[in-house]
């Protein structure tokens, strides 16, 4: 007798983790533009984003990314959305888990990965042109208030 041609297992999916975090602080979000040499999303508004490191977990990523792009320290008040994407030129493959936090020290200094920022009401989320993902993070963070 014999046996059945069996399928190979599917593969599993290797993913980049990416956190990022919508800043609040005096009911506004602190909203960034990514610099035009940026790999992916050049010019586009965000909230600040970043990779997560191996080892990391993804509330370490989100204070250590939080810092290094905006100056500020933040405290994280809870997970907003989570979403796909693909990444770059490369279209690597990556999963985003959206933090929202609070300012709660520092001074506001973007680094090179942004050249613009700006402080937007709670208010005015909805009139953003951003990318889908973001669209949710700002609708679940105007959500929660």
């Amino acid at each position: 007798m014999l046996e059945p041609e069996s399928k190979p297992p599917e593969p599993f999916g290797k993913f980049l983790v990416v956190v990022a975090f919508a800043i609040e602080r005096d009911g506004h979000v602190l909203l960034m533009r990514r610099s035009g040499t940026k790999d992916h999303a050049p010019g586009e508004w965000e909230v600040g984003s970043g990779r997560v490191r191996p080892g990391e977990s993804p509330l370490e990523a989100v204070r250590r990314e939080a810092q290094e792009e905006t100056g500020l320290d933040v405290e994280v008040l809870g997970l907003l959305d989570t979403f796909h994407f693909y990444r770059g030129a490369a279209r690597e493959e990556a999963v985003g888990i959206t933090f929202h936090c609070r300012a709660t020290a520092g001074e506001l200094k973007l680094s090179d990965e942004h050249d613009q920022a700006r402080w937007v009401p709670l208010e005015h989320l909805s009139e953003i042109e951003c990318a889908d993902w973001m669209q949710r993070c700002l609708a679940a963070l105007r959500a929660s208030r």
